[in-house]
């Protein structure tokens, strides 16, 4: 199951209208260089894979840490045809795209807003989005075959393998994941805010959210059409942490 990845075994994975592919096998970020690819020139679809990043980035400037081979890690590079107002959908449709991947594999995956995936309320993948001028680049991670994790992340963090109690191919999950994110993405933004709110615990649980230096508690409520947080009290948060409170019996 899985093996090793090579440039071959990349472009056997994907979809034939990826326009073109590169394997790494280690990078400081894959968002970073597929940010210089798309600078170059990179067709829109362009997607970059490694196997090990040595300075992986995650929302919030975290930074991402996972041994060399047990993750999916690959970014893509995007020109969107909409405005930059619908540029925010992007990082929920991959969300949502890696969410309904894990359940096809039989792991009950979920989403925490705004594009942290999640399973009994570990984080099993994050998205990053970044943008250089009218390009969009969409970095994706995903714990595949993690066995476990550094101390901080204990408690925190879960893997598919985990979950499931056995290993997957890596390429595998990619080819569904760039699949399923490239329907959700072509039909943007139809359709994707019903199919997000159908995945997110978030909605309907009490939460602290942070910021600006401001923290809010209260209800989380809706996601609204351009995928902002919108709190009971009627406060909408277009971006921030979020914490998931527990509730007393």
């Amino acid at each position: 199951m899985d093996g090793s990845i090579d440039q071959n075994r990349l472009m056997q994975a994907l979809p034939a209208w990826v326009p073109a592919a590169r394997y790494l096998a280690e990078c400081d970020s894959t968002n970073r260089a597929a940010m210089q690819w798309a600078k170059d020139g990179a067709p829109h679809g362009s997607l970059l894979l490694t196997d090990y990043q040595s300075a992986g980035r995650g929302r919030l400037n975290r930074s991402w840490v996972a041994p060399a081979g047990s993750s999916l890690l690959f970014s893509m590079v995007l020109r969107p045809r909409f405005g930059a107002e619908r540029w925010a959908l992007v990082g929920l449709a991959a969300g949502v795209a890696v969410c309904r991947c894990l359940r096809e594999g039989g792991i009950s995956a979920s989403l925490k807003w705004p594009n942290d995936v999640v399973v009994d309320g570990r984080k099993v993948a994050g998205v990053l989005v970044e943008s250089e001028r009218r390009a969009l680049v969409l970095g994706v991670g995903i714990n595949v075959n993690m066995s476990e994790f550094p101390l901080p992340l204990q408690g925190t963090a879960t893997s598919m393998s985990l979950a499931a109690g056995r290993r997957f191919d890596r390429l595998w999950m990619l080819g569904e994941t760039v699949e399923e994110f490239a329907s959700l993405y072509d039909s943007l933004p139809y359709g994707l805010i019903d199919s997000y709110r159908a995945l997110c615990d978030t909605l309907g649980a009490r939460v602290r959210v942070e910021c600006s230096g401001e923290s809010v508690e209260d209800v989380a409520e809706d996601v609204d059409a351009a995928g902002a947080l919108v709190l009971a009290g009627g406060k909408v948060v277009s971006a921030g942490e979020v914490v998931h409170l527990r509730t007393s019996v």
